[in-house]
Order: C-alpha cells, then sequence, then structure tokens
C-alpha cells in the first residue's frame, strides 16, 4: 500500500516528497520558472528582461495633452457642468420635498432610487398644476424648463460620454454615431450658465 503522501511517476518508480511537496518533480509544461527575488530585483536594475517573462507595464507613462495648465480652463468648465447639473436635480427634488410637506405629505423624495430629471419636473408639473388650478401660467414655465433641460440633457451625455481630447478653448467629442463635434468653451459656460438660471426659475415656481 502507498501512503497518501507518495507520489508515483510512470514507471510506478516512488518519487521522494518533502512534506507533502514531490521533490525535484519538474514544472509543469506552459509555466515559467521563476526566479529568486534578489536575482530578479537585480537583474531589473541592471535593465535585462527575461524573455520568458514580459515586463508588465512595458511603456513608460506619456503626459496626456489634456493636463497642461493651458486646458485647465476647458476642464474646470466640463466640472463645472457636471456639477450644475447635480446641483440642479437636488434643487428640483428640494422643491419637491417644500411642496410635498405643505400638501400634507412627508415622503422622501425618489424612494429606493434616485429619480431622474424628468421625473422629478413630472412630479413637480402634477404638484403645481394641484397648488394653482386657474393659473397655467406656472405650468407654461415647467413647460418651457422642460424643453431646454432636454436640449441641455443631449450636450451634457455628448460631453460626458464623447469627450475624446482637448484643448486650450473646446473640447472635441463623438456622439453615439461617431460624428466629431467640437464644443468649444463659450459652448461650456453657456449651458451652466443656463441650469443655473433653471435651479433659480425652480426655486420660485
Amino acid at each position: 500500500m502507498i501512503d497518501s503522501y507518495t507520489t508515483t511517476d510512470s514507471a510506478d518508480l516512488p518519487t521522494p516528497v518533502d512534506d507533502g511537496a514531490p521533490v525535484g518533480h519538474p514544472t509543469p509544461a506552459g509555466e515559467p520558472i521563476l526566479a529568486p527575488a534578489s536575482v530578479s530585483t537585480s537583474a531589473n536594475a541592471a535593465g535585462s528582461t527575461d524573455p520568458e517573462q514580459p515586463p508588465l507595464f512595458p511603456y513608460p507613462p506619456q503626459s496626456d495633452h489634456c493636463d497642461s495648465a493651458a486646458n485647465q480652463p476647458v476642464l474646470a468648465a466640463v466640472g463645472e457642468l457636471i456639477l450644475a447639473w447635480g446641483r440642479l436635480e437636488h434643487a428640483t427634488a428640494e422643491k419637491l420635498a417644500s411642496m410635498r410637506q405643505a400638501f400634507g405629505d412627508v415622503r422622501v423624495v425618489g424612494g429606493r432610487t434616485r429619480p431622474t430629471i424628468q421625473k422629478l419636473l413630472a412630479e413637480l408639473r402634477a404638484l403645481v398644476a394641484m397648488r394653482d388650478r386657474h393659473d397655467k401660467q406656472v405650468l407654461t414655465v415647467i413647460a418651457d424648463i422642460d424643453g431646454a433641460l432636454q436640449r441641455t440633457a443631449q450636450f451634457r451625455t455628448l460631453v460626458i460620454e464623447g469627450s475624446q481630447s482637448c484643448d486650450d478653448d473646446a473640447v472635441t467629442c463623438r456622439d453615439i454615431k461617431n460624428n466629431p463635434h467640437r464644443v468649444a468653451l463659450a459652448d461650456l459656460r453657456r449651458e451652466i450658465s443656463q441650469l443655473d438660471h433653471i435651479r433659480g426659475q425652480i426655486a420660485l415656481l
């Protein structure tokens, strides 16, 4: 009987073991033979590489064109656009919460998931219609806000999801159909100002 720690080869010859592992057992095919840590460290310091084990990062890091100081206003404008959209969603949710409280409803806006701006505007339109049944002017303002935000949402998606490069005064983007677009810094600032204006309109409803 052969114990569980004894391994045999094809010739049924016992192979010596050391603490459960075969001694002198060949490396399985396809696995590289790793050198000791001291040897590999000295080889890397000398600049030599093992042909059987290529380096993990063969290419040195290169500076991106968008990281230059001249492009900081464009990159800052992209960040401001993202924050302006988030501030608008937050302000709309806060407006809905105050209107709900006025109607005697204290539910949390959105429930388990964060609602989109379209859902927030739809609920805002419904609450305003209940509050001002004989005043249609406010509903007209909400309709104008909805139309403006639909266009701004497309612009925001293009910038956030389609940006590929930038220079000192514009961002080069590609839309979902792979068409190139050049979004200027002035366009970014215009949309940021538009979002801030809409946020003020919603606060005054």
